[in-house]
């Protein structure tokens, strides 16, 4: 690991957390979230290059906010 890429690493853990932290609220539940979301960070873990550990960070907070999204939603669609 460059130093580089070490500095991205606690970057890299706080959006897990915070996905994780949201998932708990997840509809399909937090069982079906938390594997999924273990998975898609465990497949990115081989990166090197600091520029695609970015573009990874940057994905993860889009569905982030996409989640986050989806739960203001929630109300809304119960009356519809």
């Amino acid at each position: 690991m460059s130093p580089s890429t070490s500095s991205l690493r606690p970057q890299v853990i706080r959006i897990y957390k915070e996905l994780l932290y949201l998932g708990r609220e997840y509809p399909l539940g937090y069982d079906y979230f938390r594997p999924r979301l273990h998975k898609a960070f465990a497949s990115q873990a081989s990166l090197e290059d600091e520029e695609q550990i970015k573009k990874g960070i940057a994905t993860a907070e889009y569905v982030k906010k996409e989640i986050e999204a989806l739960y203001a939603m929630s109300p809304y669609n119960a009356v519809l």
